[in-house]
C-alpha cells in the first residue's frame, strides 16, 4: 500500500511539474536582453559615478555553473564604459569585453554550417555544439517566475546575480539588431542585410526568443568574418546598447582540404620530375 502511495505521489509530482508554465521551468539559455537599471556604478575605479548604461539596452551572456549554481552570473557584452581620469571620465560606446566568443576564452570564431529551409545553399550560424553558437535572444524577465519560486535554484541565482539587470520593465520596447559594420560576404537575416545602419526587426518581449541568423554564400572564401552590432529600440523608449562584435569562420570542407593537398603533392612531384629531367 505504501509503495502504491509513493508511486502515486511521484506520478502526481511529475504531472504538476509538466503542467507548470514555461516561465516557472525556465531553461538555461545563453543570451538575455535587459535594460540596465543602475543609476550609478557600484564597483571598480569609477564607483559612485553615473552609470553610462543606465536606461540602455544591454546584451547579457549567462555563465551557468552546474557544479556551483550560486556562482551563476552575467557578463555584459558591448556595454558603454568609462575611461580616463576619475575626475574627468570619457564615455566609450563599448568596453573591453565586447566580442563573441569572449576573447578571454581563446575560443575560435563560430563555425558557419550548411543551412536548410530558407537558408538552403548557404553557410549559416546556429547551435552547433560550440560555446556561444546558439545566438537566440531571451528576456531577462523569463527567469523571474522560477527565481521567485526558488531563489536558490540555478535560475534564481542567475536572475539575482545583479539587481540592476532585472528591475526595469521593458514595456513599449521595439527591439532591433543594428549593423554597425560587417565583413564583405557576411549577411544578417533572410533579407541579407549587409550595410551599416541596416536593422533586423525583432519586436517586443512577446516576440522572443528570437534567433538572428548570419550567413555567407555556400562557396564563400574560407576565413574569418565579423559583424559589429548594437541593440536598438525602434520605439525610442530605451537607449541603444554599446557596440559588440560576433566572429564567424568559414572552414573548408575536409574533402576540399584533401583535394588541395593532393593537388599540391602532384605539383611537387611534377616539379621534381621536371628538374630531374
Amino acid at each position: 500500500m505504501k509503495k502504491n502511495l509513493k508511486n502515486a505521489a511521484l506520478a502526481l509530482g511529475l504531472a504538476l511539474l509538466a503542467a507548470l508554465p514555461a516561465t516557472l521551468k525556465a531553461a538555461e539559455h545563453n543570451y538575455y536582453v535587459t535594460v540596465d537599471g543602475r543609476p550609478t556604478l557600484t564597483s571598480g575605479t569609477y564607483a559612485g559615478l553615473g552609470n553610462p548604461n543606465s536606461g540602455r539596452l544591454t546584451l547579457l551572456y549567462a555563465h551557468w555553473n552546474d557544479d556551483t549554481p550560486s556562482s551563476n552570473h552575467f557578463h555584459g557584452i558591448g556595454v558603454y564604459s568609462l575611461t580616463g581620469p576619475v575626475d574627468a571620465p570619457i564615455v566609450a560606446d563599448t568596453n573591453g569585453n565586447n566580442r563573441l566568443p569572449e576573447t578571454y576564452t581563446g575560443q575560435a570564431p563560430l563555425t558557419l554550417k550548411p543551412g536548410s529551409g530558407a537558408f538552403a545553399g548557404k553557410l549559416v550560424s546556429g547551435e552547433n555544439g560550440e560555446h556561444y553558437s546558439d545566438l537566440s535572444l531571451y528576456s531577462i524577465h523569463d527567469l523571474a517566475a522560477a527565481a521567485t519560486l526558488n531563489p536558490t535554484s540555478p535560475q534564481g541565482y542567475m536572475y539575482n546575480s545583479n539587481a540592476g539587470y532585472k528591475n526595469t520593465p521593458m514595456t513599449g520596447l521595439n527591439l532591433a539588431l543594428e549593423i554597425v559594420s560587417i565583413s564583405p560576404g557576411l549577411n544578417l537575416g533572410q533579407a541579407g542585410l549587409n550595410q551599416s545602419g541596416d536593422r533586423l526587426a525583432i519586436g517586443g518581449e512577446a516576440s522572443w526568443p528570437f534567433e538572428p541568423v548570419f550567413w555567407t554564400a555556400e562557396n564563400a572564401a574560407p576565413g574569418n568574418y565579423s559583424a559589429s552590432l548594437r541593440l536598438v529600440d525602434q520605439a525610442n523608449v530605451f537607449g541603444s546598447s554599446g557596440t559588440f562584435h560576433v566572429d564567424f569562420a568559414v572552414v573548408p570542407e575536409p574533402a576540399s582540404v584533401g583535394m588541395a593537398l593532393i593537388a599540391g603533392l602532384g605539383f611537387v612531384v611534377a616539379t621534381y620530375r621536371w628538374r630531374r629531367g
